[in-house]
């Protein structure tokens, strides 16, 4: 899979059901050759009208993920 294709995918959070965002990046380690984590921009109308100020995002460990499905990635977080 490649990333481009990660990017179109919404990020839900299977402990309670909430939308965080979408993949706006990738944390890979070179070394291993691997991918960490993913780094998920969080949406919400506020974030949209401070078009001035940096984007929140969360960093989800690889061993969060539990699926990646045809349109959106399950993670389990603690937020």
């Amino acid at each position: 899979m490649r990333l481009l294709e990660l990017q179109c995918k919404d990020v839900i959070n299977v402990e309670n059901g909430c939308r965080i965002g979408y993949v706006c990046d990738v944390d890979i380690d070179p070394q291993l050759a691997k991918i960490c984590a993913i780094i998920v921009e969080q949406r919400s109308i506020i974030n949209y009208l401070k078009f001035l100020k940096e984007p929140n995002v969360i960093v989800i460990p690889i061993e969060n993920i539990v699926s990646i499905g045809k349109d959106v990635i399950l993670v389990n977080i603690f937020c």
